[in-house]
């Protein structure tokens, strides 16, 4: 089929809009009575949660839609044709990556209004309403990100005069991935379907186990502080979430865990403070055109003042250049610095260091004009190669190791596709 399908229904209660428009793109058949819209996917289609509103809406369109004679993209309400009737409607979901397939509803019209149910409705009228805004990778492909309020434009914030690309979004994950391989963060970007990469070494897997079991003690509610028995356990063998430690690890795990008790942020002020564990933050650098996207460890505000901690595990410190091995510091004090962060221009960051020596906090002055001199120097090693790169070449070697790209890759190494 050449054209979109489409229906429009009328408010069904005070303060909705006026009317809502649903309509189904992707690829259409119809003929002999018999509509069928089948939805394409990235990945595979095996054991991938069903979505009860995206099929309820999807063969609701098919069963009272009519073709779409306008264009999609104009404001004034679709121009619809003549609706014809089907006898049967049908949705079937395709896997691109291993071409897997399920049909997701077979029946008559009658049946697939059906599937509308109130539940349904309610969560429609939720997504229709609208809601919070949700910042993250997908502002670089929103239209309105430059003058989103929960993604504040900061010019010159990574330090490059003019847009490379077309709008992209950058954080210092996929600096790091690019200095590995150009390809790779490439791809990463396109969101591709990954094979299962190498595994995580132990320190790895008991950071990531730690990294989780604090975070789901910043989430409690009400909120409060940690304390040094709110521990995982057996110590010789725990796991938390998807992340499995023993031995050695495992009892680092713990003491790392309850050594972050002794520096907990809600210890002195678990009753007026403010919590956001991984909480994502975005910035529009307008001069760059890049979308900048950071995850954050724990935000949160003490007595009035707000502080971004980012948390880091090893088992021996590292007295080095702090900005320099965690580039995601020198990326949060710029954020800070230009009041893209909750504070006015005002919030604080600090290091949580989780040793097998102790825990350390080190608060890091956001005001030094050397601290943001070198937070920008950082900063824009990472950015400014990936920015004006148009051509994203493959490194083949080493990087191929553990890419979970390698299937899309012909320059991958020899030995490794998947």
């Amino acid at each position: 089929m050449s054209r979109l399908w489409a229906r429009q229904r009328r408010r069904r209660k005070p303060g909705d809009p006026d009317m809502y428009e649903e309509m189904v793109t992707d690829r259409r058949y119809a003929g002999y009575g018999v509509r069928e819209l089948r939805i394409t996917r990235m990945g595979s289609v095996q054991d991938r949660p069903q979505d009860d509103v995206e099929i309820a809406v999807a063969v609701g369109v098919l069963a009272g839609g009519s073709p779409v004679l306008s264009s999609q993209w104009n404001r004034a309400p679709l121009t619809l044709g003549r609706f014809e009737p089907a006898r049967r409607v049908r949705l079937v979901e395709i896997g691109c990556a291993d071409a897997s397939h399920r049909v997701l509803f077979e029946g008559t019209p009658e049946e697939a209004h059906a599937r509308c149910t109130s539940e349904v409705e309610a969560q429609l009228d939720r997504i229709v309403m609208g809601g919070s805004y949700r910042p993250g990778n997908d502002c670089a492909r929103c239209k309105a990100v430059a003058s989103c309020p929960a993604v504040p434009s900061v010019p010159d914030l990574l330090g490059i005069s003019g847009p490379g690309a077309p709008r992209r979004s950058w954080s210092v994950a996929t600096g790091r991935t690019y200095r590995r391989c150009p390809a790779r963060a490439h791809l990463e970007g396109l969101f591709l379907p990954r094979d299962s990469a190498s595994e995580d070494n132990e320190a790895a897997i008991r950071g990531k186990a730690v990294h989780a079991w604090i975070e789901s003690r910043h989430r409690r509610t009400p909120h409060r502080p940690c304390t040094p028995d709110d521990v995982p356990g057996p110590p010789d063998a725990w796991q938390y979430a998807e992340w499995s430690v023993t031995g050695l690890q495992a009892r680092l795990g713990i003491q790392m865990i309850a050594d972050h008790a002794l520096v907990c942020p809600l210890r002195d002020h678990p009753d007026d403070a403010e919590v956001h564990p991984e909480r994502t933050v975005a910035a529009y650098d307008p001069g760059a055109d890049v979308v900048v996207i950071a995850k954050t460890d724990l935000l949160y505000r003490a007595a009035g003042r707000w502080t971004l901690r980012e948390t880091k595990t090893a088992r021996v410190p590292d007295e080095g250049d702090l900005l320099d091995q965690h580039p995601q510091l020198a990326l949060a004090v710029l954020l800070a610095r230009t009041g893209a962060l909750p504070g006015d221009g005002h919030c604080h960051v600090e290091l949580e260091r989780l040793t097998g020596s102790g825990p350390v906090v080190t608060p890091l002055d956001v005001t030094a004009p050397d601290v943001v001199s070198e937070a920008r120097r950082i900063v824009a090693a990472y950015v400014q190669p990936w920015h004006a790169d148009t051509r994203y070449p493959a490194k083949p070697g080493k990087a191929c190791a553990d890419c979970p790209f390698t299937r899309w890759c012909p320059d991958a190494a020899e030995g490794t596709g998947r």
